[in-house]
């Protein structure tokens, strides 16, 4: 467990902003608060640059000081730079305009293959999700990245019952098969336990940073595929006291990272 001074939320957002390269342009999905907080500190940091856009808004790089936990809230348009419409949206994914996008899954598999359509058999699931929803643009980002509050052996399968949202498909070059060649699978996997890539012939999803208070063993232990280690994991730093005070002055000032003080 993290120590009293932050929390597992907090080192995730930390944990994002630390992968993000100035200049890109990306987009974030609906429960997409430690994302967009990660981002903004980003911007705050190393990439003033960066660019996000949150999509249930339209918001275009909100100024956000008190965190949302939702794209869609009205409160980020306030301080955003602009607002763009559904139709621009759809162009700019059609066109492959974004970098990245950042999105998760009721279950993801070890080639980064998402699914919040349904768990079980299609005719009687046990478990009915909202659908593809925005899962179904993952040929229209260059990449993206994976964040999910949980890592459970139910979240983390060997294979998704139903594939929303494309990943690296069956791994090695399947994917190339079915999108364009500029479009590529998931780059990054953020979970409360670590940080993973993505070995880069098989496309299976490897660890290469646990947080302070996991180990590759935890991490392993709460995945239900067989899961590749990097020959090098480390341990991700604790949170600097200059990315703590950013972040809880400048982008989360009601807390609400810091009420995630349990184990995810």
């Amino acid at each position: 467990m993290p120590d009293a001074s932050y929390t597992w939320a907090e080192m995730m957002a930390i944990s994002i902003s630390h992968e993000m390269a100035d200049g890109d342009f990306g987009s974030v999905g609906a429960a997409s608060h430690i994302p967009a907080a990660g981002l903004r500190l980003a911007q705050l940091t190393h990439a003033p640059n960066l660019s996000f856009f949150c999509g249930g808004s339209g918001a275009m790089n909100p100024r956000i000081q008190r965190l949302t936990e939702s794209s869609a809230d009205y409160r980020n348009l306030v301080t955003s730079e602009y607002q763009f419409s559904l139709d621009d949206v759809v162009d700019f994914e059609t066109a492959i305009r974004f970098d990245f996008a950042f999105l998760g899954g009721m279950q993801i598999d070890k080639h980064g293959n998402l699914n919040m359509a349904v768990i079980g058999p299609w005719a009687k699931p046990k478990v009915r999700g909202p659908g593809t929803i925005g899962l179904i643009f993952l040929g229209g980002f260059r990449t993206s990245y994976i964040y999910t509050e949980h890592h459970t052996p139910k979240i983390f399968v060997d294979k998704v019952d139903f594939v929303s949202g494309a990943g690296w498909l069956d791994g090695g070059d399947s994917r190339r098969k079915v999108f364009r060649p500029e479009s590529d699978g998931p780059r990054r996997v953020f979970t409360p336990l670590g940080v993973f890539d993505f070995e880069p012939e098989s496309k299976r999803m490897r660890l290469i940073k646990v947080h302070p208070w996991s180990s590759v063993e935890e991490v392993k232990a709460a995945t239900g595929f067989e899961l590749l280690v990097a020959a090098d994991v480390r341990t991700v730093d604790p949170p600097t006291e200059q990315e703590l005070h950013l972040l809880r002055t400048q982008v989360d000032r009601d807390g609400v990272l810091r009420r995630h003080a349990a184990t995810a």
